[in-house]
């Protein structure tokens, strides 16, 4: 829960300083630096150095600046500074992900996710989202899951609503209406 809740504190902190510095261009040069920085840290031995308490902070310093040269902003670089000074480079994937989700937020962009029990096509997954946009009054961003457990159908969560077109949730409520009749 900690590393859940320090992430949106950063990201909270990152969201601000691109809305105050260049709004719309801020927010799209941020995303671009902490998309570069997440992929930098897909890295385990660079993550191990940087969350290492063992290792001085002038290394952890010096590999940063090694490591990003002019890749990213100096700011983006500072933020991946203050994270390995603090053994927390491991948030930084998560910080871009929050960051991203207050960004959509800001442009009206809900978030949601579609699990099926096989992999949706572009095409299915378009529709259904274009559906799930009408349902709820505005542009949404899907993510996909596969769950082979709800048998078939999908089950789509878009903030606190939940649409549960399963093939496993139908056979439970048959289930249970064949019970209370028995």
């Amino acid at each position: 829960m900690a590393k859940l809740a320090s992430s949106k504190r950063y990201a909270q902190a990152v969201f601000q300083i691109a809305e105050e510095s260049e709004g719309q261009v801020g927010f799209s040069s941020w995303a671009e630096d902490l998309r570069i920085l997440a992929l930098s840290l897909e890295n385990n031995d660079l993550v191990s150095l940087l969350n290492a308490p063992q290792i001085p902070t002038g290394t952890k310093l010096q590999t940063i600046d090694n490591l990003l040269l002019d890749s990213v902003s100096h700011l983006a670089t500072n933020l991946l500074a203050v994270l390995a000074t603090r053994n927390l480079a491991h948030i930084l994937p998560d910080i871009a992900d929050e960051f991203s989700r207050l960004v959509d937020e800001k442009n009206g962009i809900a978030r949601g996710e579609v699990t099926s029990a096989i992999e949706l096509t572009g095409k299915q997954n378009d529709s259904i989202e274009e559906i799930l946009s009408k349902v709820i009054g505005k542009p949404i961003k899907l993510t996909t899951s596969v769950d082979s457990q709800i048998i078939g159908g999908i089950v789509a969560r878009v903030g606190d609503q939940v649409i549960d077109g399963s093939i496993r949730t139908k056979l439970q409520e048959m289930r249970r209406s064949l019970v209370k009749q028995a």
